[in-house]
C-alpha cells in the first residue's frame, strides 16, 4: 500500500509535468544576433516580445525537454549519414532613429540597384509581398520594423529579402554540397527549370559580401556558413515495428491471410458461446479495438502522412497494415491466453499480464516484471495523450474549422487581394485590405477560444458518463457508433471516388511510384517509408498491444478464436478506411494545397473536412459529427486502456482517480496545440512497443504451438456452432 501510495506521488508529478501547453512565446535568441550585412546591428527585444515565462511556460519548458530526451531516444536513425548545408539569406537593411517619421536610410554600400532609402508607405507594400523579414510586435502591434543599435545609437530597421545575382537564387534557399565540390540547390526553382549549381568561389564571394547564414559556434576547422545535418537512416522505433511485424507473418506463416476468412465466421457469432467467461462479446471486443483506432487514424493520419511524405508514404501505411494483421493476432491471443478474471467477472489482461505472467513461465519473471511496468506506464501516458488529448484536439478543430469555413475562405481571399493591391503599388488598398485582415482574424481567434472551452467541457462530461461503466458500457457503445459512422463515412468516400473513377488508376500509379522515387520528400525514399511507417503504427496501432487490452475481455475459452478476431483490426482500419481517404486526399490535392494548408493553417481532421467540402459541400457538417463520434469512441476506448494500465501500478481501489484525470485531460487536449499533442502522442503509443513486441517475440513459440493445434481441431470440426 505504501509503495501504491509513493507511486501515486510520482505518477501525479510526472502527469503535471508533462501537460503541453499552447501559444507559449518562445525566448528569441536575437540579442546577440546580427541583421542584414552590417555587422554593428544588435536587435533589442522589447518587453512585448520575451515577457518573462509564467510558471506553465515552465512547466511546458520541462516538458519539452523531456520530449527532446525521448525523440534522440525513439527516433535515432540507424544507418544515417551526414552532409553540409549552407543557405543564403541576403538581405538590405536600411535604419532610421527611433520614433523618427523620415524614410529609413540604407545601411552599406549600395549595389545591384539598390535604392538609398525606404518610406514608410514602401516599405508597407515590401511587406505586403513578403518581400520583409518580420518585424517587432511592440505594444501588441505587428510592426514592419525591428528596434536595434547601430554604432550604440538606438535605430528602427527593416530587412529587404534580396535575390542572388541574376535572380537565380531565392532568399532561404539551401544549397547542399555535391561529391564535385560545388553547391547544389535542394529545391527546384519556379521561376527556372531544374536544379542551381554554384561553384566553391561564388559561395566563398556570398560568404564574404554577409549573403549566407552564418554558424555562431563553427565546427573546428569547418566555415562558419556550414551546417551540419543529419540525412537518411531509419529511426529506431520504426524499424523495431516494421521488423516485428515481417517477422510475426513469417512465423505463423502467413495466417493473416489464410486464416481471413474463419475471422469473419468468428465475428459473426458463429461461434458464440453465451456461457463462455469473459465481458464482451466477439464482435463488441472488435468494435472496442476499432474505436480506439478507427477515426483520427484514418481522418487525420492519412492526410498527415501525405503532407508530410506525399502520396508515396501511404504505399508504407498499406504495407504495414497487411504486416500488422499479424502481429494484432499475436499480442492478442496472449491477452486472452494469460489474463485474470476478477472474482466480480472483469478482466485484467494485455501486455501488463501476459509480459510478467507469460516470461516468468520462460525463467524469465524479473524481465517479464521491467516490462511488464515499462509497458504499463507508457500505455497509461498514451492513454492521456494520443488515446484522449489528440482525439479531443482534433474532433474540436474538425467542429471549430465547420462553424468557420466562410470566414477562413475570406481571409484567404483576402490575402490574394493584399498581394495583388501591393504588386500594383497601391497602398491605401493594401492598407484597408490589411486592416480587414486583421480585424477578421481577431474575430476567429475569440471565437475559437471561446468554443474550444464549451467544446471541451461538454465533450469531457460525455466521456465521464460513459467511462464510469466499464467495459460493458463502452463495449455497447462502441458497437453502436462504430459501424455506423465507417458505413457514413465510407459511403462518402466513395460517392467521391465514384465521381472521380477515371482518375483513380493514375492516382494509385502515383502511390506506388512516389513510394520508391521519394520525390516527395527531401528525405528521399527511407524519408517516405519512415512516416509511413510512423502513421501506420498510429493508425491501427498494431505492435503497441493496447488492442490485446480489449480483446482479453472477449468471451471465450479459445485464446487462438480471440487473436483471430483482432488480425481483422488492421485490415478494416488501415486497408479499407485509410485507402479511401487517401484517395480522397488525391483526388482533391489536399495534401499540396497550398492555400488551405499555408494560407488557412489547416492539417490533418480540418484539412480532411475541406477535401470532403470540394467535392460534397454539405458533407463537411456531417464529417465533423463523425469526427466527434470517432473522436468520443476512440477516448472512451483508450480510457479503458489506461484504466487497467493505471490498476496494475496502483491496484483497484484507486482506478476512480485515474477517471477523473482522464476527464480532465479531454478538456485539456481541446486547448492545446496540435503539434505538442501529437508529439506526445507519437511517442507514448510508439514507445509502447519496445517491451510489448520484445515480449511478444519471445512468446511467439506458445502462440504458434497453440495456433497450430486449435487449426487441427478446427479442420476435424471439433468446434460447436450457434449461427
Amino acid at each position: 500500500m505504501v509503495a501504491q501510495k509513493n507511486c501515486l506521488l510520482v505518477f501525479a508529478i510526472l502527469f503535471i509535468s508533462a501537460i503541453p501547453q499552447s501559444g507559449f512565446a518562445q525566448e528569441q535568441e536575437a540579442k546577440t544576433t546580427a541583421e542584414g550585412t552590417d555587422s554593428r546591428f544588435v536587435i533589442i527585444e522589447t518587453e512585448q516580445d520575451t515577457p518573462a515565462p509564467s510558471l506553465l511556460e515552465k512547466v511546458d519548458g520541462l516538458f519539452g525537454s523531456a520530449v527532446g530526451v525521448m525523440e534522440k531516444v525513439l527516433f535515432y536513425r540507424l544507418g544515417r549519414s551526414e552532409r553540409d548545408v549552407i543557405v543564403f539569406e541576403r538581405t538590405a537593411t536600411y535604419q532610421r532613429p527611433v520614433g523618427s517619421e523620415g524614410p529609413f536610410l540604407s545601411v552599406g554600400s549600395q549595389e545591384d540597384g539598390q535604392p538609398l532609402e525606404l518610406t514608410d508607405s514602401q516599405a508597407e507594400v515590401l511587406a505586403a509581398q513578403e518581400k520583409l523579414l518580420p518585424g517587432h510586435t511592440i505594444d501588441g502591434e505587428a510592426k514592419n520594423y525591428k528596434l536595434g543599435t547601430l554604432d550604440g545609437k538606438a535605430v528602427e530597421f527593416v530587412s529587404l529579402k534580396r535575390d542572388g545575382e541574376k535572380g537565380q537564387v531565392e532568399y532561404g534557399s539551401r544549397f547542399i554540397l555535391t561529391a564535385s565540390g560545388d553547391f547544389q540547390i535542394l529545391e527546384e526553382m519556379r521561376s527556372l527549370p531544374g536544379k542551381v549549381i554554384v561553384s566553391q568561389k561564388t559561395i566563398d564571394d556570398w560568404a564574404n559580401r554577409g549573403f549566407l547564414k552564418t554558424n555562431p559556434e563553427p565546427e573546428d576547422g569547418k566555415a562558419a556558413y556550414l551546417f551540419t545535418e543529419p540525412q537518411g537512416g531509419i529511426p529506431v522505433v520504426v524499424a523495431w515495428l516494421a521488423l516485428g511485424g515481417v517477422f510475426f507473418t513469417l512465423f505463423m506463416r502467413g495466417f493473416n491471410f489464410w486464416g481471413f476468412r474463419h475471422a469473419i465466421d468468428i465475428v459473426r457469432g458463429k461461434y458464440d458461446n453465451p456461457n463462455e467467461t469473459g465481458e464482451v462479446t466477439h464482435f463488441q471486443a472488435l468494435a472496442s479495438a476499432l474505436s480506439a483506432t478507427i477515426g483520427l487514424g484514418n481522418i487525420a493520419g492519412v492526410t498527415i502522412a501525405m503532407t508530410l511524405g506525399g502520396p508515396g508514404a501511404f504505399f508504407w501505411m498499406l504495407l504495414c497494415g497487411l504486416l500488422g494483421m499479424c502481429t494484432k493476432f499475436v499480442e492478442c491471443t496472449l491477452g486472452q491466453k494469460y489474463r485474470h478474471v476478477n472474482p466480480d467477472g472483469t478482466v485484467l489482461g494485455g501486455p501488463m499480464r501476459y509480459l510478467k505472467v507469460g516470461l516468468a513461465e520462460m525463467k524469465l519473471g524479473l524481465l517479464g516484471s521491467v516490462l511488464s511496468v515499462v509497458f504499463a506506464v507508457m500505455c497509461l501516458l498514451a492513454s492521456f495523450g494520443g488515446g484522449n488529448m489528440l482525439q479531443a484536439n482534433q474532433s474540436g478543430s474538425a467542429m471549430l474549422q465547420m462553424f468557420q469555413r466562410g470566414r477562413l475562405d475570406e481571409i484567404t481571399d483576402l490575402k490574394a487581394e493584399i498581394k495583388t493591391a501591393a504588386d500594383a503599388k497601391n497602398l491605401e488598398e493594401v492598407q484597408t485590405l490589411k486592416k480587414k485582415q486583421t480585424e477578421l482574424k481577431s474575430e476567429v481567434a475569440s471565437f475559437a477560444g471561446t468554443f474550444k472551452v464549451i467544446y471541451g467541457l461538454v465533450l469531457a462530461g460525455f466521456v465521464g458518463a460513459v467511462i464510469i461503466g466499464g467495459i460493458k458500457r463502452i463495449g455497447a457503445a462502441a458497437s453502436k457508433i462504430v459501424p455506423s459512422m465507417c458505413i457514413m463515412y465510407s459511403l462518402a468516400c466513395l460517392y467521391i471516388i465514384s465521381m472521380h473513377l477515371a482518375e483513380v488508376p493514375a492516382l494509385i500509379g502515383q502511390v506506388f511510384s512516389e513510394a520508391f522515387s521519394g520525390a516527395a520528400m527531401g528525405g528521399g525514399l527511407i524519408g517516405v517509408l519512415v512516416v509511413g511507417v510512423q502513421r501506420a503504427a498510429f493508425s491501427n496501432e498494431a505492435g503497441a498491444g493496447s488492442a490485446a487490452i480489449a480483446h482479453s475481455a472477449a468471451k471465450t475459452e479459445e485464446p487462438v478464436r480471440e487473436g483471430c478476431v483482432a488480425l481483422l483490426g488492421p485490415f478494416i482500419d488501415t486497408i479499407v478506411v485509410c485507402s479511401m481517404t487517401a484517395l480522397v486526399i488525391l483526388i482533391t490535392g489536399a495534401w499540396d494545397n497550398s492555400a488551405w494548408l499555408v494560407d488557412q493553417g489547416l492539417e490533418g481532421a480540418a484539412l480532411t473536412s475541406k477535401a470532403f467540402e470540394q467535392e460534397i459541400s454539405w458533407f463537411p457538417i456531417l464529417l465533423s459529427i463523425a469526427v466527434t463520434l470517432f473522436a468520443y469512441s476512440t477516448i472512451i476506448s483508450w480510457s479503458y486502456y489506461g484504466e487497467k494500465a493505471w490498476e496494475t501500478l496502483f491496484g483497484a481501489r484507486s482506478t476512480f482517480l485515474y477517471k477523473i484525470l482522464a476527464v480532465i485531460c479531454v478538456f485539456v487536449g481541446t486547448i492545446v496545440n496540435l503539434g505538442s499533442v501529437l508529439d506526445f502522442s507519437d511517442f507514448m503509443i510508439l514507445g509502447m512497443a519496445f517491451p510489448n513486441i520484445l515480449g511478444v517475440v519471445l512468446l511467439s513459440p506458445k502462440v504458434r504451438k497453440d495456433l497450430l493445434a486449435y487449426w487441427d481441431r478446427y479442420k476435424a470440426g471439433a468446434f460447436q456452432t450457434y449461427k
